[in-house]
């Protein structure tokens, strides 16, 4: 009888949930995984922007560091009249400098020791593979550049430019390259777009009053070359323009590589310094060099003009002698008593010719000048100034 009544009440007592219970018990479990996949999905989202962002500046500062990196080491190694600075556009920079060599008894003067390196980019650009500087018609080297005892200039031509992607559907993009001599280029950074200030890619400056100035986008692009005989002084000053460039302001903007609402951008403004362009090279040096050779000023037949010509030969130390002399330093001064002190007016890179010529321009009309030259060598010591006396007309 006992059993009997213990089943009846174990009968009695619920077993498992009620519906409502369970109902309850959804709408909890829903709330809390509706909760964990909302933070789930905005920490992924956060994760990703974070690393796109990262991605973003990585790749910014890829494209600025081998800028640097190649910038600083512009002149380095060039061999007599080896310009340094070989071509400057809105969207190509092309120098020289003995950068990379590929053999242990070559490296001397070498930046880097690159093993792998093709050994026709570890040396000057032969004349007989010339070609033009990419994005322009300029064709370069228009001659063989060589050390005193024949052999070629270990300093190569190092290029860097930008060019359209064609292997995107977007028309905006750009690819940097980089080149050494005519050798193939290598892609250095993608998912680069202009600059959204319109400034170019390349911009370039010079010191002026001790102040940067910015080289007008005018005299663009620039070409070094050698001052020869029958240039206009306006010709001879952009021939030597490259020289005086001594910082290179670099703009664009890079990509996530994405369009639409998933694209990620990211604006670069920078300078960045070629503290060796312009400047003498040491290769060899000794003693204080030999002065130039017969120096003459030629006044102008146009009265008035206050144009003089001067001219002068090589110094026995260019291209024989000690084979060091880098540049000549051109002077003027009135010729009255007592002499005033000489007046630097310019610094002509010592190239391979049998005569100088330098058009001298802002003299007064009437007035006796003397004019005077002296050779420089990469120490840099100074020769005596050679002289000539000229009326300006």
């Amino acid at each position: 009888m006992m059993l009997g009544r213990l089943g009846r009440l174990a009968r009695g007592v619920p077993k498992g949930f009620t519906l409502l219970e369970v109902l309850i018990a959804l709408i909890v479990v829903s709330l809390v995984m509706g909760s964990a996949v909302s933070l789930l999905r905005s920490q992924s989202q956060a994760f990703s922007l974070g690393s796109e962002r990262a991605d973003l500046y990585q790749n910014a500062r890829y494209v600025v560091s081998v800028f640097e990196r190649m910038t600083r080491t512009m002149g380095a190694g060039v061999a007599g009249s080896q310009p340094m600075l070989v071509y400057g556009g809105n969207d190509v920079l092309a120098f020289n400098a003995d950068y990379q060599e590929v053999d242990t008894a070559s490296m001397r003067w070498a930046v880097y020791f690159n093993p792998d390196a093709d050994s026709l980019a570890t040396v000057a650009w032969d004349s007989a593979a010339a070609g033009p500087i990419p994005n322009s018609t300029y064709v370069y080297p228009p001659r063989n550049y060589t050390l005193a005892n024949g052999a070629p200039s270990p300093a190569e031509t190092i290029i860097l430019y930008f060019r359209p992607d064609s292997s995107t559907a977007r028309t905006d993009d750009y690819v940097l390259y980089l080149r050494f001599n005519n050798r193939e280029p290598t892609a250095v950074a993608a998912n680069i777009l202009a600059d959204p200030a319109g400034r170019p890619f390349l911009e370039y400056f010079r010191l002026s009053g001790g102040t940067l100035a910015q080289v007008p986008p005018a005299n663009l692009p620039l070409i070094r070359q050698a001052v020869v005989a029958g240039m206009t002084p306006a010709q001879a000053f952009a021939a030597q323009l490259p020289d005086s460039v001594v910082t290179i302001q670099l703009n664009f903007e890079i990509t996530n590589g994405k369009t639409g609402p998933d694209e990620r951008r990211l604006q670069v403004s920078t300078m960045v310094h070629a503290h060796n362009n312009g400047l003498p090279q040491p290769i060899v040096c000794g003693r204080t060099p030999l002065p130039p050779g017969l120096v003459t000023a030629l006044p102008d037949t146009t009265p008035n003009s206050g144009l003089v010509t001067l001219s002068w030969t090589p110094s026995p130390d260019q291209g024989g002698g000690e084979n060091d002399i880098r540049q000549y330093l051109v002077f003027r001064r009135l010729d009255t008593l007592p002499l005033p002190a000489w007046d630097l007016l310019a610094n002509v890179r010592a190239d391979t010719l049998s005569l100088y010529t330098f058009p001298i321009s802002g003299n007064a009309s009437g007035s006796a000048y003397q004019f005077g030259v002296s050779a420089q060598d990469c120490t840099p010591a100074v020769s005596t100034i050679a002289t000539a006396i000229a009326t300006a007309p």
